[in-house]
C-alpha cells in the first residue's frame, strides 16, 4: 500500500507543479500579472512547500509517517480543487500555498516512507516513484496544451488533479501504521554535518535549475521565439518525458552515486545551453527533450545519499533535506523573475546554466571527498 500511494501521490505532484507554467502566459494575461508577480506566485507556492517541510523536520515522528501521508493528500486535495475557482492573483497565490503545503508533506513522507521499507534497491524504488512524478509533469502540460487548443478553462486542469489527489487520500487511509526509528539527540549532532550540509546545498541548487527551468521554458519559447502558446507548452511536455524515462532508466542501473552525478549534471549543462542558443524550435526542443533526460535521476541520486547516512530519524532528517529543496526553489524563481522582469526572459533564463555549472562543481567536490574519505 506504500507504494501504491507514492506511485499515485507523486503522480498527482508532478500533475500539479506543471499546470501553471505551462499555461503562464495565458494566465499573466487573464490575471494582468508581470514578470515578477508570476515569480511571487511560484515563491509563494514554495513558502508553502517550505512550511510542510519545516512541520516535518521538527515533528515527523510525533505526527507519524501515515499522518504525514494522508495530510499531504488533504491540503493537496483542498489546494487543487480551490485552484480551479480563483479568479485573481491574490487568490492564485493561496490557492498555491495551500496545495504546496500538501505536496511538501507528500515530498517528506514518501521518501520517509520508502526509506521504512529498508529494501535492498532503494535506489530503485526512488528513481520508480520519481519517474511517476515526471509522468504526471509531462500529462499536465500536453492536457493545457489541448484545453486551451479548443477554447476552454485552462483551469479545469486542476479539477483533474483534483481527482487523482482524492484517490491518493483514499489509498493514504488504508496504509498499515509505520513505526518510527526512535527518536535520539543524533539528529542535533549529525544533521548539520559536513556531508549533510554539502547535500542540503545541492539539492537545493538542483531543485532551483530543476524548477525554473521546467517553469519557465514555454514562456521563453512564447515571450523570445515567439512561439505560439499552445506549441511552446508542449516543450514542459517534452521536458517531462526525458524526466519520465531518464528515471525509469536510472531505476534499473547500478552505478557508483559520485561518478553518475557527475555524468548527468555535466550532460544537464551542455543540454540547458543548446536549447537555449538553438532558434529553432524542433532542435530546440530535442534539447529540451535531452535536459529532462539527464535531469531526471539527480534528485533521486542526491536523496538516496541522505538515506544511506540517515540512520535514525529518516522523517526528520527528511524535513531538513526538503526544507533546503524549498529554499532553492525559492531563490532560483525569484532571479530568473527578477532579472526577466528588468532585463528580459533571455537573461533570466540564461541564469539556469549557470546554476548547473555550480552543481557541476559541488559534484565533483563530493567525489573527491568520499575518494579520500574511503583512502
Amino acid at each position: 500500500m506504500i507504494k501504491k500511494y507514492s506511485y499515485f501521490a507523486f503522480f498527482t505532484f508532478g500533475f500539479f507543479a506543471m499546470i501553471l507554467p505551462s499555461a503562464l502566459p495565458i494566465a499573466m494575461k487573464e490575471f494582468r500579472m508581470d514578470y515578477s508577480q508570476s515569480g511571487y506566485i511560484m515563491i509563494i507556492g514554495t513558502a508553502g512547500y517550505i512550511a510542510g517541510s519545516l512541520i516535518c523536520a521538527l515533528f515527523a515522528h510525533k505526527i507519524g509517517l501515515k499522518m504525514i501521508a494522508v495530510l499531504g493528500a488533504f491540503f493537496s486535495a483542498v489546494g487543487l480543487f480551490y485552484f480551479f475557482f480563483v479568479r485573481d492573483f491574490i487568490n492564485l497565490s493561496f490557492a498555491n500555498f495551500i496545495a504546496n503545503i500538501g505536496m511538501g508533506f507528500i515530498e517528506i513522507g514518501i521518501g520517509s516512507l520508502i526509506g521504512s521499507l529498508k529494501e535492498e534497491n532503494v535506489s530503485g524504488t526512488l528513481n520508480r516513484v520519481n519517474a511517476l512524478f515526471a509522468f504526471g509533469a509531462f500529462m499536465s502540460p500536453f492536457i493545457v496544451s489541448f484545453i486551451v487548443n479548443y477554447k476552454m478553462n485552462w483551469q479545469i486542469a486542476y479539477l483533474i488533479g483534483t481527482f487523482f489527489a482524492i484517490l491518493s487520500l483514499a489509498i493514504s487511509l488504508k496504509i498499515k501504521e509505520v513505526k518510527s526509528e526512535k527518536s535520539t539527540d543524533e539528529l542535533k549532532i549529525n544533521a548539520f554535518n559536513p556531508f549533510f550540509i554539502l547535500i542540503y546545498i545541492m539539492i537545493g541548487i538542483y531543485v532551483g535549475y530543476e524548477a525554473t527551468y521546467s517553469s519557465w521554458v514555454t514562456t521563453f519559447l512564447t515571450n523570445f521565439r515567439h512561439i505560439d502558446v499552445a506549441l511552446a507548452a508542449l516543450s514542459s511536455s517534452a521536458f517531462w518525458i526525458g524526466m519520465f524515462l531518464g528515471r525509469l532508466f536510472a531505476s534499473y542501473i547500478r552505478v557508483k552515486a559520485t561518478v553518475w552525478l557527475i555524468f548527468i549534471v555535466a550532460s544537464s549543462l551542455i543540454s540547458v545551453i543548446f536549447s537555449v542558443v538553438f532558434a529553432n524550435y524542433y532542435i530546440a526542443m530535442i534539447f529540451v527533450l535531452l535536459s529532462g533526460l539527464f535531469f531526471a535521476s539527480t534528485y533521486p541520486t542526491i536523496q538516496l545519499m541522505l538515506i544511506e547516512k540517515a540512520g535514525g530519524n529518516i522523517g526528520n532528517l527528511m524535513g531538513v533535506f526538503v526544507f533546503f529543496v524549498g529554499i532553492g526553489a525559492t531563490l532560483a524563481q525569484w532571479m530568473v523573475s527578477a532579472a526577466s522582469n528588468l532585463w528580459g526572459i533571455l537573461v533570466g533564463f540564461s541564469l539556469i546554466p549557470f546554476m548547473i555549472f555550480a552543481e557541476l562543481a559541488l559534484s565533483i567536490h563530493m567525489k573527491t571527498k568520499v575518494v579520500k574519505s574511503d583512502g
